[in-house]
């Protein structure tokens, strides 16, 4: 995996969970997420709802199906592109480089692929729309305090639940 992936201390990793919170909020996707966790394994730190993992449901059109399963690929493009904005705009207080973003779309590419079948121009569309919005999210001040505020916390507490989270970013409603 690339170095811009991984997390070089807890403060850095503290930073990229923040992003991920924010990112969940601000989709309105709280349903799907359950808590953050610091201490847990690599790729588990954010506990998701069995329904976001769950692809296929008797109950739901095929149509339905395959919106919902892009629904949740948007989400988690979402949250890996605010975890890297976060860390290098709020942490570091630099900027995404030409190839970091490639990088960023090509995973995003192959995951789309293979969660619901995109083709690569609908991906680059999902995904030009989570970087622009996580873009302004992430350089927008307000942001970037309430995300120093709730990282701190994340590092104190090391877990936090759903409501806990809804709590710590209350502020970003108002914003």
């Amino acid at each position: 995996m690339d170095q811009d992936f991984k997390y070089s201390n807890e403060e850095d990793r503290s930073y990229g969970l923040a992003g991920m919170a924010v990112s969940v909020v601000v989709w309105d996707s709280e349903r799907l997420f359950n808590a953050v966790d610091i201490d847990a394994a690599a790729g588990e730190a954010m506990e998701m709802t069995q329904e976001f993992y769950f692809s296929g449901n008797p109950g739901l059109s095929a149509k339905a199906a395959w919106e919902s399963m892009v629904e949740h690929f948007q989400l988690s493009t979402a949250m890996m592109v605010s975890n890297v904005m976060c860390r290098l705009y709020v942490h570091r207080n630099t900027q995404i480089d030409a190839g970091l973003r490639r990088r960023m779309l090509d995973f995003a590419v192959e995951e789309g692929k293979e969660s619901c079948s995109l083709d690569d121009d609908e991906t680059l569309r999902l995904f030009d729309k989570c970087y622009t919005y996580c873009h302004r999210v992430f350089n927008h001040p307000g942001v970037q305090q309430v995300v120093r505020d709730f990282a701190g916390t994340l590092r104190a507490r090391r877990r936090l639940t759903r409501a806990e989270v809804a709590e710590e970013l209350r502020a970003l409603s108002r914003m």
